[in-house]
Protein backbone atom coordinates (compact mmCIF):
# COMPACT_ATOMS: atom_id res chain seq x y z
CA UNK A 1 0.00 0.00 0.00
CA UNK A 2 1.22 3.37 -0.93
CA UNK A 3 1.86 5.80 2.48
CA UNK A 4 1.05 9.43 1.41
CA UNK A 5 2.08 12.00 4.02
CA UNK A 6 1.19 15.54 4.03
CA UNK A 7 4.67 17.61 2.78
CA UNK A 8 4.42 19.40 0.30
CA UNK A 9 7.53 21.16 -0.48
CA UNK A 10 8.49 24.60 -3.19
CA UNK A 11 11.40 25.30 -5.19
CA UNK A 12 12.38 27.77 -7.49
CA UNK A 13 11.14 25.69 -10.63
CA UNK A 14 9.48 22.80 -9.13
CA UNK A 15 6.79 21.98 -6.72
CA UNK A 16 7.21 18.72 -5.17
CA UNK A 17 3.49 16.82 -4.20
CA UNK A 18 3.12 14.04 -1.93
CA UNK A 19 3.04 10.99 -4.13
CA UNK A 20 -0.58 8.99 -4.51
CA UNK A 21 -1.78 5.87 -5.26
CA UNK A 22 -3.40 7.53 -8.49
CA UNK A 23 0.09 8.05 -9.84
CA UNK A 24 1.79 4.67 -10.29
CA UNK A 25 0.16 4.55 -14.06
CA UNK A 26 2.61 7.36 -14.47
CA UNK A 27 5.53 6.24 -12.73
CA UNK A 28 4.86 3.04 -14.79
CA UNK A 29 5.10 4.86 -18.29
CA UNK A 30 7.84 6.58 -16.74
CA UNK A 31 9.61 3.79 -15.45
CA UNK A 32 9.38 1.94 -18.78
CA UNK A 33 9.88 4.95 -21.35
CA UNK A 34 12.41 3.58 -23.77
CA UNK A 35 15.14 6.75 -23.22
CA UNK A 36 14.63 6.36 -19.77
CA UNK A 37 15.50 2.81 -19.74
CA UNK A 38 18.49 3.33 -21.97
CA UNK A 39 20.06 5.95 -19.55
CA UNK A 40 19.17 4.04 -16.48
CA UNK A 41 20.82 0.73 -18.01
CA UNK A 42 17.83 -1.13 -17.16
CA UNK A 43 15.32 -3.79 -18.29
CA UNK A 44 11.65 -3.14 -18.82
CA UNK A 45 9.54 -3.54 -15.27
CA UNK A 46 6.48 -4.97 -15.12
CA UNK A 47 3.43 -3.17 -13.08
CA UNK A 48 4.14 -5.60 -9.51
CA UNK A 49 7.85 -4.88 -9.45
CA UNK A 50 7.05 -0.79 -10.02
CA UNK A 51 4.62 -0.85 -7.45
CA UNK A 52 6.69 -2.63 -4.88
CA UNK A 53 9.18 -0.55 -5.37
CA UNK A 54 6.60 3.13 -4.52
CA UNK A 55 5.20 1.21 -1.84
CA UNK A 56 8.64 0.49 -0.54
CA UNK A 57 9.73 4.16 -0.92
CA UNK A 58 6.27 5.43 0.29
CA UNK A 59 6.36 3.69 3.65
CA UNK A 60 10.07 4.27 4.44
CA UNK A 61 10.61 8.00 3.69
CA UNK A 62 9.17 10.63 1.97
CA UNK A 63 7.79 9.99 -1.66
CA UNK A 64 7.61 13.01 -3.94
CA UNK A 65 5.63 13.69 -7.66
CA UNK A 66 7.88 16.62 -9.25
CA UNK A 67 6.01 19.36 -11.07
CA UNK A 68 7.44 21.61 -12.94
CA UNK A 69 6.42 25.16 -12.32
CA UNK A 70 7.70 27.02 -14.50
CA UNK A 71 5.89 25.99 -17.87
CA UNK A 72 2.70 27.68 -18.79
CA UNK A 73 0.93 24.53 -16.87
CA UNK A 74 2.35 23.03 -13.73
CA UNK A 75 2.98 19.44 -15.18
CA UNK A 76 4.28 16.37 -13.39
CA UNK A 77 7.82 14.97 -14.56
CA UNK A 78 9.75 12.99 -12.43
CA UNK A 79 9.63 11.50 -8.84
CA UNK A 80 11.92 12.08 -5.86
CA UNK A 81 12.01 10.34 -2.42
CA UNK A 82 13.84 11.07 1.05
CA UNK A 83 14.04 7.83 2.00
CA UNK A 84 15.33 6.69 5.07
CA UNK A 85 18.14 4.29 5.29
CA UNK A 86 19.70 2.74 8.54
CA UNK A 87 22.77 0.56 7.02
CA UNK A 88 24.95 1.90 7.98
CA UNK A 89 27.67 -0.84 7.37
CA UNK A 90 26.97 -0.78 3.37
CA UNK A 91 27.23 3.15 3.59
CA UNK A 92 30.20 3.04 5.63
CA UNK A 93 28.70 5.07 8.25
CA UNK A 94 30.24 4.27 11.50
CA UNK A 95 28.11 6.10 13.61
CA UNK A 96 24.99 4.25 14.13
CA UNK A 97 23.53 7.41 15.59
CA UNK A 98 23.20 9.15 12.50
CA UNK A 99 20.19 9.91 10.83
CA UNK A 100 21.04 9.18 7.44
CA UNK A 101 19.09 9.51 4.20
CA UNK A 102 19.30 8.53 0.99
CA UNK A 103 17.37 10.78 -2.50
CA UNK A 104 16.44 8.07 -5.71
CA UNK A 105 15.60 10.23 -7.72
CA UNK A 106 13.84 10.00 -11.63
CA UNK A 107 13.15 12.46 -14.20
CA UNK A 108 10.46 10.77 -16.49
CA UNK A 109 10.13 12.56 -19.28
CA UNK A 110 13.34 13.06 -21.22
CA UNK A 111 12.16 16.21 -22.64
CA UNK A 112 13.15 18.03 -19.69
CA UNK A 113 16.16 16.29 -19.23
CA UNK A 114 18.93 18.97 -18.60
CA UNK A 115 16.42 21.96 -17.79
CA UNK A 116 17.72 22.11 -14.22
CA UNK A 117 14.80 20.50 -12.90
CA UNK A 118 16.50 17.30 -11.30
CA UNK A 119 18.70 19.98 -9.76
CA UNK A 120 16.00 21.97 -8.23
CA UNK A 121 14.06 19.20 -6.86
CA UNK A 122 17.30 17.96 -4.95
CA UNK A 123 18.22 21.33 -3.39
CA UNK A 124 14.63 21.48 -2.17
CA UNK A 125 14.72 18.04 -1.01
CA UNK A 126 18.54 18.53 1.03
CA UNK A 127 16.89 21.80 2.41
CA UNK A 128 14.20 19.27 4.11
CA UNK A 129 16.12 17.03 5.48
CA UNK A 130 18.91 18.88 6.75
CA UNK A 131 16.91 21.68 7.84
CA UNK A 132 13.63 20.03 8.88
CA UNK A 133 14.50 16.80 9.35
CA UNK A 134 18.11 16.69 11.31
CA UNK A 135 19.34 14.42 8.83
CA UNK A 136 23.57 13.97 9.15
CA UNK A 137 24.21 12.61 6.08
CA UNK A 138 22.50 12.21 2.55
CA UNK A 139 23.49 10.09 0.07
CA UNK A 140 23.18 8.97 -3.61
CA UNK A 141 23.70 5.39 -3.87
CA UNK A 142 24.65 3.08 -7.08
CA UNK A 143 24.74 5.74 -9.51
CA UNK A 144 26.43 4.34 -13.00
CA UNK A 145 29.99 5.79 -14.13
CA UNK A 146 28.58 5.82 -17.62
CA UNK A 147 25.89 8.62 -16.28
CA UNK A 148 27.89 11.47 -16.85
CA UNK A 149 25.00 14.00 -16.23
CA UNK A 150 24.08 12.35 -12.56
CA UNK A 151 27.44 12.63 -11.78
CA UNK A 152 27.62 16.66 -12.58
CA UNK A 153 24.34 17.05 -10.75
CA UNK A 154 25.78 15.43 -7.31
CA UNK A 155 29.18 17.20 -7.74
CA UNK A 156 27.09 20.80 -8.62
CA UNK A 157 25.30 20.20 -5.27
CA UNK A 158 28.03 19.69 -2.71
CA UNK A 159 28.14 15.84 -2.56
CA UNK A 160 31.61 14.08 -2.99
CA UNK A 161 32.08 10.52 -3.92
CA UNK A 162 32.58 7.87 -1.09
CA UNK A 163 32.60 4.36 -2.48
CA UNK A 164 33.27 3.26 -5.85
CA UNK A 165 32.96 -0.56 -7.18
CA UNK A 166 34.99 -1.09 -10.18
CA UNK A 167 33.77 -3.03 -12.90
CA UNK A 168 30.36 -3.55 -11.21
CA UNK A 169 27.58 -3.86 -14.27
CA UNK A 170 27.86 -4.21 -18.14
CA UNK A 171 26.54 -2.17 -20.41
CA UNK A 172 26.62 -1.28 -24.12
CA UNK A 173 29.69 -3.62 -24.34
CA UNK A 174 32.08 -2.82 -21.68
CA UNK A 175 32.22 -3.15 -17.91
CA UNK A 176 31.63 0.20 -15.46
CA UNK A 177 31.63 1.08 -11.95
CA UNK A 178 28.89 1.74 -9.70
CA UNK A 179 29.22 4.94 -7.42
CA UNK A 180 27.72 6.36 -3.94
CA UNK A 181 28.41 9.85 -3.59
CA UNK A 182 27.22 11.74 -0.25
CA UNK A 183 26.84 15.31 1.28
CA UNK A 184 27.30 15.70 4.90
CA UNK A 185 25.35 18.22 7.58
CA UNK A 186 28.69 20.25 8.17
CA UNK A 187 29.15 20.54 4.32
CA UNK A 188 25.35 21.57 3.53
CA UNK A 189 25.69 24.14 6.12
CA UNK A 190 29.02 25.27 4.67
CA UNK A 191 27.59 25.77 1.36
CA UNK A 192 24.14 27.20 2.70
CA UNK A 193 25.35 29.79 5.83
CA UNK A 194 22.35 32.28 5.65
CA UNK A 195 20.68 29.25 7.24
CA UNK A 196 19.78 30.88 11.06
CA UNK A 197 19.15 27.49 13.10
CA UNK A 198 15.83 25.30 14.13
CA UNK A 199 16.94 22.32 16.38
CA UNK A 200 12.66 21.95 16.86
CA UNK A 201 12.90 18.75 14.64
CA UNK A 202 9.81 16.58 13.73
CA UNK A 203 10.44 12.32 13.89
CA UNK A 204 13.70 12.20 12.11
CA UNK A 205 12.75 8.34 10.82
CA UNK A 206 9.72 9.60 8.16
CA UNK A 207 7.45 7.15 9.38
Amino acid sequence: MIRVHDIVLKGEKTLLRPFTPDDLEMAFKWNNDPLVLEAEGEPEHTWDEVVEVYEYLSNNGFLFIIEAVDLPEPEPIGEICLLYDNDYERLGVEDKNEVIYCVPTLIGKPQYWGRGYGKDAIKTVLKFAFEVMGADRVFATDIFSFSERSIRLFNSLGFDEVRRDKNRIYYRGRYYDIVDFCITRDKYFLLNKSFAGNQNFPDKGGK
